[in-house]
């Protein structure tokens, strides 16, 4: 199916982004169980098709027999068929259950694989794997590999039994070693610029602290929070955070939704109620159907103690792979003045990245959000246990604006950032921007 052919699977872990950068996006309502008795796999999907796709096509002639292949000549890249297995591992992955190294990753031509993600509270992140690293070799059992590829580095991975420690070594001469384990996610990292807080333990619900991930350049009162993903305990998490910050005294917050494509509405909702301007019961979003229908999303409130009071100071990073929930939060916070849309500071990929994956500025998306205004809902039938996730509404903003397949951009009046690489963790890229934000050289 399209939407599978830029994923790679590396220890369980989506580890494939596409040469610009962009990384499988998804938004997803939540999950509806819609069955037939004695209806066949293919019946069953095409029925769902007709009725809850978003907007109108012609089936009339559908030939095929297969669910995929249906996927795959009618739909959008966002809808896809899973099997009763790969979307058993689907829901666990989502609700934060994972086993693996914890590493998302692309491939740097003529520097080695770019660490794009290493998941809070995974085996990669305790070891002290960070986002833009580049990894350039890697030894198991004695054995050295040399990473001419991304695929040199996922059929490495998949040797590595469970428990069984590597080392991967990077370009800049740092080493880290690791072993395949289950974990639960830290979709989140708070820091100010003398300490850092992640989520650890078995379910990932201890706020601990990191002092290694402390953001030095920060300046005095200000903080800054970086949400990976709109998942699992992502709600619970991002509250806990920010009632750190009020108990610091922080009056200003970086949130950094760089490479975040996003995840389920109600993870959004509930993060946007963290904010004061955002009422409970507010419209957090809106979707509008084929059939013309709509239905509101609405803030959820957040425990008092983790209100962030509407006099903070907002910022947002954002780059080419924010989108659908991470686009619909910052459409939120703008909506009720939490945030200007002159305080949002987007990634612009500098020429010898672009020249090094051959791509132009338009196509990497450089400079822009990813633009996905559409939503997904996962269809689940109990007969086979086999699901469709199926692009099913338009997503509006709570004061009408739509950024499907534009995104935003300078022309909108958000500000650019030289940007080296795609994402490059805590370095020249987020010092860059904290430079522009507080006007510090």
């Amino acid at each position: 199916m399209k939407n599978k052919k830029t994923l790679k699977i590396v220890g369980s872990i989506a580890a494939g982004v596409a040469a610009a950068a962009v990384l499988v996006l998804v938004f997803f309502a939540g999950w509806w169980t819609r069955g037939s008795v004695g209806a066949t796999p293919y019946d069953w999907a095409l029925g769902i098709i007709e009725q809850y796709y978003y907007k109108d096509i012609d089936t009339d002639d559908a030939g095929e027999t297969a669910v995929d292949a249906l996927v795959e000549k009618y739909l959008d890249i966002y809808s896809a068929y899973y099997t009763a297995e790969e979307y058993k591992q689907l829901q666990e992955s989502n609700a934060g259950n994972r086993s693996g190294f914890g590493i998302s990753s692309t491939w740097l031509p003529g520097e080695g694989v770019l660490v794009v993600n290493a998941l809070g509270n995974s085996p990669a992140f305790a070891s002290g794997l960070r986002a833009g690293d580049v990894m350039v070799s890697g030894e198991l059992g004695g054995e050295l590999t040399s990473f001419g590829s991304l695929d040199d580095f996922s059929s490495f991975a998949a040797r590595a039994g469970e428990g069984e420690e590597v080392t991967v070594n990077c370009a800049s001469g740092e080493s880290f070693t690791f072993a395949k384990a289950e974990y639960a996610t830290s979709y989140v990292l708070f820091a100010t610029n003398d300490s850092a807080w992640t989520f650890t333990g078995e379910d990932a619900d201890e706020l601990t602290e990191s002092a290694g991930d402390a953001i030095s350049y920060l300046p005095e009162g200000a903080a800054y929070v970086w949400l990976s993903q709109f998942y699992g305990n992502a709600p619970a998490q991002f509250e806990a955070a920010m009632a750190k910050f009020n108990e610091l005294g922080c009056t200003s917050l970086i949130i950094d939704l760089r490479s975040d494509g996003g995840g389920y509405v109600s993870v959004m909702q509930r993060i946007a109620g963290c904010f004061e301007n955002c009422r409970d019961g507010s419209l957090a979003m809106e979707a509008r159907y084929r059939d013309g229908s709509k239905e509101r999303y609405p803030v959820y409130g957040a425990g008092e103690s983790a209100v962030v009071d509407a006099d903070t100071d907002i910022y947002v990073l954002a780059n080419s792979g924010t989108a659908s929930a991470s686009e619909a939060l910052i459409g939120c916070l703008v909506s009720y003045g939490v945030l200007d849309l002159g305080d949002i500071y987007i990634s612009e990929y500098s020429q010898s990245y672009l020249d090094s994956v051959g791509l132009t500025a338009e196509q990497a998306k450089s400079g822009r959000t990813y633009g996905k205004g559409i939503m997904q809902t996962s269809f689940y039938n109990p007969a086979t246990g086999e699901a469709l996730k199926l692009t099913t509404a338009q997503i509006y903003w709570p004061d009408g604006t739509t950024i499907h397949d534009v995104g935003l951009s300078a022309a909108d009046g958000c500000r650019t950032v030289e940007a080296p690489l795609p994402i490059s963790g805590d370095g020249q890229e987020l010092r860059s921007a904290v430079g522009m934000i507080f006007g510090l050289s």
